[in-house]
Order: structure tokens, then C-alpha cells, then sequence
């Protein structure tokens, strides 16, 4: 029997973050055990709270995604991270795959892509939204035939 994931959602916006819960909990992704507006409230969650996954944002006040990733994963080595962005720029992303962030999915994809994000992640696997590989993909390209 499927387990439903316990998860904490990380992201400044309020309004974005209640969205994405009630979304997550009508579709029956996950259970959201925490939220956090910032980097420091999340880490500070990890003392009494064992997520099976988290969902982090990236640009925040305080400190942002990366950096609580790099201190949830010194904490809880084996904590999944997917990033949930809107961002493209490459530096976030090598920065967090670096870290140790099993996933990204763009704010702008559609629920089934975070849904498999979650179960591939999960299953301990990495994902990476369509958006995210056709960007790369394309950097490569032009980087093996410059124009």
C-alpha cells in the first residue's frame, strides 16, 4: 500500500504557499506536516518535524533556498529536497545539484509534473522538469556549436 508522503513546503509567498497546499492536499500528493516562509524557519522545523520531502523555494528573505538546503542536508543527510521555482537562471541549479537537491520543478509546470517529481525523488531518483532539461540542453548545444 502507497504511503502518502509527509512534507514541508518552504516559500515567502503566502498566498502561492496556501495555494500550493490546499492543491497538494486536494489531489492527495502528500500530507503537509509544516510551512516556512524563509530558510531560518524551516531549519528551525527540522528539530521536532521529519519530513519525508521537502518543497523549497529558492528566492527568499532571510536565507534563502540554497542555503537552508546546505544546512537541512548537514542536519539530515538523507532529507529529499525538490527545488519548486520560477527561476531559470543555471547558477541556482548547479549551486543546489551540488548540495545535494534530488529535484526541480518550475512554478510555472503543471501539478502532475511536482506530483512525479515527488514520487521519482522519493523512489530515490532525480527530477527535473521539462523546462529545466530543454534549458540545460540548449546551453550545451550552444556551447558545443557557438553561433
Amino acid at each position: 500500500m502507497y504511503k502518502i508522503p509527509d512534507i514541508i513546503v518552504v516559500d515567502d509567498h503566502l498566498i502561492f504557499r496556501q495555494g500550493l497546499i490546499s492543491v497538494i492536499t486536494v489531489e492527495n500528493i502528500a500530507n503537509v506536516i509544516g510551512t516556512a516562509s524563509d530558510g531560518y524557519e524551516f531549519i528551525d522545523m527540522l528539530s521536532h518535524l521529519r519530513p519525508d520531502l521537502v518543497l523549497m523555494d529558492i528566492d527568499m528573505p532571510c536565507m534563502n533556498g540554497i542555503e537552508a538546503s546546505k544546512k537541512a542536508l548537514k542536519l539530515i543527510p538523507d532529507l529529499k529536497i525538490i527545488a519548486y521555482t520560477m527561476f531559470g537562471e543555471d547558477d541556482y541549479y548547479f549551486k543546489l545539484i551540488e548540495i545535494g537537491v534530488k529535484g526541480f520543478v518550475m512554478k510555472s509546470g503543471p501539478i502532475d509534473e511536482l506530483e512525479t517529481a515527488i514520487r521519482e525523488v522519493l523512489n530515490g531518483k532525480t527530477w527535473f522538469s521539462s523546462q529545466f532539461q530543454n534549458k540545460i540542453a540548449e546551453k550545451e548545444i550552444n556551447h558545443i556549436n557557438p553561433i
